[in-house]
């Protein structure tokens, strides 16, 4: 039986962060979240499909709890790049496992050599999710939000370049952490997740 992908609908950083932002001030609710996805998209479904998106990967994230719970910690983070792109990352990769397996897919690749062709990635991923047209098409929603969080870059059509990422921050880390260990829950808390390809990111 082959594994699901899940998600459908790419999602802008920057409406991410709005979300969590939102969030944490306490005036996140579905007519927000509506006007988050009219930014990106036109139509009644995908505008659904947005909202449904921006719900799972902020709203009823797992690691919410934690952001805000940490919420002067997170809202320092965001300002920097490196700890932005580690969180909302964090919170895709959480709710995806999809996104995960890309994710690491591409670290272990990056480890090897510098530029990393979809192919690849997509022969790689059909070994878990098959070949039909759902692979291609989570490719591309998550593909473009890791440029634009600024984990990888695309030199060239069909091409990846790593981008290291400097976080400064604790809450960033460990939020990035959690993410690992939720689509990992057979290890320990105190496994020493850095050793692993999703790191590979991290300088």
């Amino acid at each position: 039986m082959e594994a699901i992908i899940g998600i459908n609908q790419r999602i802008s950083m920057q409406s991410l962060e709005d979300a969590v932002v939102a969030i944490l001030n306490g005036s996140y609710d579905d007519a927000y979240a509506i006007e988050l996805a009219k930014r990106d998209y036109q139509g009644e479904n995908r505008i659904k499909k947005a909202v449904q998106a921006m719900n799972k990967t902020t709203r009823n994230n797992p690691l919410m709890p934690v952001i805000i719970e940490n919420e002067a910690a997170v809202r320092t983070a965001l300002k920097s790049h490196d700890d932005r792109a580690l969180i909302l990352i964090a919170l895709v990769n959480t709710v995806y496992n999809f996104c995960y397996d890309v994710t690491a897919t591409l670290g272990k690749y990056f480890h090897a050599q510098t530029i990393v062709p979809t192919s690849l990635i997509r022969n790689k991923l059909s070994e878990k999710y098959g070949t039909n047209r759902t692979l291609p098409n989570g490719m591309n929603c998550i593909l473009p939000m890791l440029i634009d969080a600024g984990f990888i870059e695309r030199p060239k059509v069909g091409s990846y370049k790593m981008l290291r990422l400097s976080p400064m921050t604790d809450i960033s880390k460990r939020l990035y952490r959690q993410s690992f260990l939720q689509n990992n829950p057979l290890l320990d808390e105190n496994y020493p997740v850095e050793n692993n390809f999703y790191f590979e990111f991290l300088i």
